[in-house]
């Protein structure tokens, strides 16, 4: 009888996961189907089986289907979503910390012959939970059980607000990092819209982490996802407390505020310093760019606003520096991310700009850029998650977005990058 197997059957979400069927009849057509309960998606591929009787996601590519190559983690990134469910559902599903559900199934002409449940976890079993809310400070803190004294990272979301990526900071923790999971706008009692964010209020998320238990007088790193990667960009360049900052498809301008619906925020600065509004680069006004806005706005026409941004930077010219973040002054390493087909804006330009000044200023700590080709916005994403769409609704702005990357390279960039992600963290916040 045919048999289906997931080892390991409980993995966390960035673990190699590997599916095989055994008992088959040799030369089989067999087609595997993933199903992900938790995040609606699923995937399909057909295998031959060989002459032990054998099918292997690690060892065998697929003869058709949704991926291409022996992969193991093919059938996890490959998966479509169903109807209504898209990559902001999927990172809202995820921010519940709550395990992934599978089911993986084998069917020969047709007819299932074995099937098997599993899960993927995003917290690990040594990992504790702590909700946040501690005088204006409002997030969720993982920690391995018992850790003291090891050095710990503040973990940014972006433009969609909430505490959404606190399934990033318990990602960290199972390797060992204590992160604080920090929401800044649209959670709780903090202010609705991403306006006049102040960035005192991050230093105090650094200084508060110092002083649990979990990290004491061990180091701090910043770990931002787009609008986050800037703010994390802004953290490290003004408190000098931050030792290593990551900026994932950032920008390294002050950019502009996010308020629903009300598109007059993004011409009001999104972040303050010592109580006053920094500045930003004024949003494209252009003809071309405000009609590509009414388009998505009215019709549901997926906005890329990449073109738009990049002739805005045109436009400025030098003033771009006015409004450019001084990332020479950050105290500690540097690693960002961009991915070259980013269509939400260009963030391979951000961070060679940024690149740029640190260059110029001969900046003495280690830094890196690393861009991925046909990657986009969500390429900066940890592994094995749906990667089947590069458009998506915006949680707050009433619109939808095109995000920009193939499939295959947004998975190829998340597999690559989140271990140096994880290696750099430990390299660069050692005592």
């Amino acid at each position: 009888m045919p048999h289906i197997s997931v080892v390991p059957p409980e993995a966390s979400l960035d673990q190699r996961v590997v599916i095989t069927v055994s008992g088959l009849q040799p030369g089989a057509v067999v087609t595997l189907q993933l199903r992900n309960h938790t995040l609606k998606a699923e995937a399909h591929a057909d295998f031959r089986a060989t002459d032990a009787g054998l099918v292997d996601t690690a060892a065998h590519a697929p003869i058709a289907g949704d991926y291409e190559g022996a992969d193991p983690s093919g059938l996890f990134w490959s998966a479509r979503f169903d109807q209504g469910a898209d990559t902001a559902t999927m990172i809202a599903a995820l921010s519940t910390l709550e395990p992934l559900s599978y089911t993986a199934s084998a069917a020969v002409a047709g007819a299932t012959a074995a099937s098997v449940d599993f899960v993927r976890r995003l917290v690990a079993a040594d990992v504790v939970v702590t909700p946040v809310r501690e005088g204006r400070l409002r997030g969720t803190l993982c920690s391995p059980a018992g850790t003291r004294d090891v050095a710990g990272v503040i973990v940014l979301g972006g433009s969609d607000g909430g505490n959404l990526y606190a399934f990033v900071a318990a990602l960290l923790a199972s390797h060992g990092i204590p992160a604080l999971s920090l929401a800044f706008f649209d959670f709780d009692d903090l202010p609705k819209s991403m306006i006049e964010i102040p960035v005192e209020y991050f230093a105090e998320a650094v200084h508060w982490l110092r002083g649990r238990e979990e990290v004491g007088r061990a180091r701090v790193g910043v770990l931002g996802f787009s609008r986050g990667g800037e703010a994390a960009l802004l953290l490290g360049a003004t408190v000098p407390d931050v030792a290593a900052v990551v900026a994932l498809v950032p920008s390294s301008l002050t950019g502009g505020g996010i308020s629903g619906s009300d598109f007059t925020a993004m011409a009001k600065p999104a972040w303050t310093l010592n109580g006053k509004p920094l500045p930003l680069l004024p949003p494209s006004w252009d003809a071309a760019s405000m009609k590509e806005v009414q388009e998505a706005f009215a019709g549901g026409k997926p906005l890329a606003a990449r073109a738009g941004i990049l002739r805005g930077l045109e436009s400025a010219g030098s003033r771009v520096h006015d409004v450019a973040i001084p990332v020479e002054h950050i105290h500690g390493a540097i690693l960002m991310m961009s991915g070259e087909d980013d269509q939400l804006w260009p963030s391979t330009w951000f961070a060679q700009f940024a690149e740029a000044r640190l260059a110029n200023a001969g900046f003495k700590h280690p830094h890196e850029h690393r861009s991925y080709p046909g990657a986009g916005h969500f390429g900066c994403l940890p592994p094995n998650l749906p990667a089947g769409t590069s458009v998506a609704r915006h949680p707050l702005v009433p619109m939808r977005f095109e995000f920009g990357g193939t499939p295959r390279d947004n998975a190829a960039a998340s597999a690559d990058f989140w271990p140096r992600v994880v290696t750099f963290l430990r390299q660069h916040l050692a005592a």
